[in-house]
């Protein structure tokens, strides 16, 4: 269990260095207006997309177990 906690932790670091090297500034990232815009139209749609396509089959295949 330890090590995947590791990796992650490991993966995370290079991820911000990697993205330090290519000159992305997180803080601009996160505070960019457009950006967060996406990422909450995005998550509507995914929100919608479960409920409307996926849950209603994973809930009937699970009702049959």
């Amino acid at each position: 269990m330890n090590k995947g906690i590791i990796q992650l932790i490991i993966i995370i670091v290079l991820s911000i260095v990697i993205l330090s090297l290519l000159g992305v500034s997180l803080r601009t990232l996160f505070t960019d207006q457009t950006l967060l815009e996406n990422f909450k139209f995005a998550w509507e749609f995914l929100k919608h997309a479960w409920g409307t396509y996926v849950w209603p089959y994973v809930d009937s295949l699970w009702q049959k177990i």
